[in-house]
Order: C-alpha cells, then structure tokens, then sequence
C-alpha cells in the first residue's frame, strides 16, 4: 500500500491533485485514520487511463461552443 503522496510521487502530481481524484471517484482509495492509501496496482490503472490527457475529462466538461459564457461574450465583441 502506497500513501497519497507516495503515489503522488511516483506519477509526478501533487498529492492534493490525487485526493480531488480519490473524492471525485476517478482514484480509488481508502481511508486509514486521516491517510488515504492506495494500492500499486490502482497507481498503474490511474496511470495509464488518466495521465497523459491534457486539460477537464470529458464528463467534467460542462462548457460548449454555444454555451451561454460563449454567447454573451460574442454579443460584447459585436455590440462594441
């Protein structure tokens, strides 16, 4: 079993990245007192299906093109 920062380490994050990663369900790991620990083998899964993937997984992804933060800013350009 590996700490967060032990795991954070070895995967060049920081250890506050992973455990948003633990809360948001993309990591799994436990709870041990106030640690959390992880196995190497769910290091080696979060490695190779997380890293290497720049910027919001797509499920966080809540803007669009057209989306109304887009839309609005559009509007200033023209209006101006």
């Amino acid at each position: 079993m590996l700490t967060l920062t032990e795991a954070a380490d070895q995967l060049g994050l920081a250890a506050s990245t992973l455990r948003h990663q633990v809360q948001a369900g993309r990591l799994r790991a436990r709870l041990i007192g106030k640690t959390y620990v992880v196995t190497p083998r769910e290091v080696d899964r979060y490695r190779a299906e997380s890293l290497g993937r720049p910027g919001r997984h797509e499920a966080d992804s809540t803007r669009t093109a057209d989306s109304p933060l887009k839309r609005s800013q559009r509007r200033r350009a023209t209006s101006t």
